[in-house]
């Protein structure tokens, strides 16, 4: 049971020529996702916040073995008799999966101490279904004296997931003089249930640095309480730890998120094929000055580098932003021009000031985006494109839905120069069983179709599809499926779904692994505007039994790869050839040679299949494994449509 899939709220798609875009809002779905869906979560190392790296003069680490002493702890709205959301004491970070279901995101609590103890509430509380009241979970410290403090900044290290209720409204750190009289403040102001608009998500990162200016409030007042509310319905579960106030700092500017989106309107395709870029990309980043003094002459800078990492000349960018006054919230936003030719492109975003000099907390000055340009390829997902450490994934297949054992998955292309589309590419998830039943077929269909309601998937275009496939297990060892249409469909200008169904038998493949059953990757590593991606389930009713509306959209990407070249088929071309190994055996530095000018990628597991490398490579490739434990590894070397995988023995 995850809630993971909502359905999206009112919402217009950007399109042009023939392809008209509406849609209309449906009603939050009641279906629940059933487990085996867990991706490994390759989590960036999280960054300290500038509120943690000044000396506090009150903090609270909740290393004391439970609740702290005299702090209120209540539940104001379940009734009695139900299960109450009350914070509760650990010091396991991995006791909150049990209301994470299997949302990566947020599967253990990586607050940097979060073994010497941190207080959680469970709003999921194993629940069937949403509850008939909301909860309202106040816990309360007692008297802080903040008397001689000009300002104040609040930090704390959280991780939050939402699922009914905005955090933007519900979820408030308090702060009163007398218990009485309460000034509300939002530390999560980005998160978001329904049609989810990037960058927002419905989980905060994990650990989230939270750093909240409560100089209004708290100053100079020798009695401070600090208030944690939320007032949830069916949400997820909420952590803190490692609580600090101390004065703000003179400078500060921390870089929130940065953005590539060749559409304009918040798309971030991983791949594109060179024929479907603009002249000009549009980039930005949300900048907050969270020290006192005005950050003047500010600028994003943007820069382009290779796959290699080479500093790519010509495309230097920066790109203005008026003065940031003390806890303004900026984005700077522009079109520029970028690097087109076919390969891979590291995206460097940087903020500099005037004051720059002075910043407290350098580390949260950058961010970095990834993109490949291909021949013919175009996805939405960019994986084994990502920046080291930043990758997230998820697989879903129709064992993920109740009563389904036939599930449309599918990716939205904004196509914007006519395109002959000979087939889809699907990356599979590792869970996927070759056996009776397990079967895929891919099409295209516009994306009015799907959108609209009642929601329909049955409109080919040109009435062309793949037909249909059954799994092999060729193609699990690959991981990887071309399905090849019939024929080309010419695409004109506008919006399309390039959907894969799915059969499979509809049960846990750990369960049940003699059952066949597809899944498919899902890329959540950036955040995408709602329908990006989205899925139709055939069967699918609302909490009152009545038939439901079927087609629902989550901001992540599936790995369904929109192709344009006419070799893409069915295992005969997935086969990838001119890849060299050496020395082979190895004391674990080796080289890959590759007769290929694209970008390949490679991935090395061990005898038990966890994966213990990954990089990226043109030509030639300097593998050092040198730590690793003598024994045979699988490398497996890829490009977006091919693969081959090769032993290499470690001495």
């Amino acid at each position: 049971m995850t809630k993971f899939y909502v359905p999206a709220l009112a919402l217009a798609l950007v399109g042009s020529g023939a392809h008209a875009q509406s849609s209309t809002g449906v009603e939050k779905q009641s279906k629940r996702n059933t487990g085996a869906t867990v991706m490994t979560r390759y989590a960036e190392s999280p960054r300290l916040g500038a509120g943690a790296q000044r000396d506090a003069f009150w903090s609270e680490d909740f290393s004391g073995g439970d609740v702290p002493a005299g702090w209120t702890n209540v539940d104001d709205l379940t009734p009695v008799g139900e299960t109450p959301v009350t914070f509760v004491w650990s010091n396991d970070p991995l006791d909150v999966d049990v209301a994470a279901l299997g949302n990566t995101e947020i599967e253990n609590f990586m607050s940097a101490t979060a073994t010497n103890g941190y207080l959680w509430a469970n709003s999921d509380r194993g629940l069937p279904s949403a509850p008939a009241e909301n909860h309202l979970t106040r816990l309360t410290t007692t008297a802080i004296d903040c008397s001689g403090q000009t300002s104040v900044l609040f930090s704390m290290q959280s991780t939050i997931g939402v699922f009914d209720n905005n955090a933007s409204e519900f979820v408030k750190l308090r702060v009163s003089t007398n218990l009485v009289d309460w000034t509300d403040f939002f530390p999560f102001p980005c998160l978001e249930t329904g049609a989810i608009a990037p960058p927002c998500g419905r989980f905060s990162n994990n650990p989230d640095i939270v750093n909240v200016d409560i100089t209004s409030a708290a100053a100079n007042q020798p009695t401070v309480y600090l208030q944690f509310e939320w007032q949830g319905g069916w949400e997820y579960y909420w952590a803190i730890d490692d609580l600090a106030l101390t004065s703000l700092p003179d400078y500060e500017i921390e870089m929130n998120y940065a953005y590539t989106s060749t559409t304009g309107t918040g798309e971030e395709y991983g791949r594109i094929p060179s024929a479907q870029l603009p002249d000009m990309m549009n980039v930005g980043a949300e900048l907050f000055n969270l020290g006192l003094g005005e950050q003047t002459g500010v600028a994003v800078n943007v820069a382009f580098s290779d796959a290699d990492g080479n500093p790519i000349a010509g495309f230097d960018n920066s790109i203005g932003v008026a003065p940031i006054q003390s806890g303004e919230t900026v984005v700077g936003d522009g079109n520029i021009n970028f690097p087109s030719g076919v390969g891979l492109y590291n995206v460097a975003f940087s903020v500099t000031s005037d004051n720059i000099a002075l910043d407290l907390d350098p580390t949260n000055n950058s961010a970095a985006r990834n993109y490949e340009v291909t021949d013919d390829v175009y996805s939405v997902d960019a994986i084994g494109n990502h920046p080291d450490g930043t990758e997230q994934l998820q697989q879903y297949g129709t064992a993920t839905w109740i009563d389904n054992t036939e599930v449309y998955y599918m990716s939205m292309y904004i196509i914007n120069s006519t395109m002959d589309a000979t087939g889809v590419i699907v990356e599979l998830g590792p869970a996927s069983v070759a056996a009776d039943g397990a079967s895929m077929e891919a099409f295209l269909v516009d994306t009015v179709d799907v959108i609209q309601l009642p929601a329909t998937v049955s409109n080919w275009i040109d009435g062309v599809t793949s037909g249909n496939h059954e799994l092999t297990q060729a193609d699990v060892d690959a991981g990887t499926v071309g399905l090849q249409f019939s024929q080309p469909v010419t695409l004109n200008p506008g919006a399309y779904f390039a959907v894969v169904r799915i059969s499979g038998s509809g049960t846990i493949a750990s369960e049940n692994s003699t059952d066949g059953e597809v899944y498919i990757l899902d890329d959540n590593t950036v955040p995408q505007p709602a329908w990006t991606s989205a899925m139709y389930l055939p069967i699918d009713f609302n909490e009152d039994g009545t038939e439901g509306r079927h087609s629902y959209t989550n901001g992540t990407a599936y790995a369904i790869r929109l192709t344009s070249n006419t070799q893409v088929g069915v295992n005969e071309a997935s086969e990838l050839t001119g890849v060299s190994i050496f020395p082979n055996p190895t004391n674990g530095v080796f080289q890959i040679s590759s007769d290929r000018t694209d970008v390949l990628f490679v991935e090395v597991t061990d005898a038990l299949g966890k994966v213990v490398h990954k990089t990226n490579f043109s030509a030639l490739a300097t593998i050092d494994l040198s730590e690793l434990s003598a024994g045979i590894y699988s490398v497996a070397v890829s490009s977006a449509t091919e693969r081959t995988v090769q032993r290499v023995t470690i001495k």
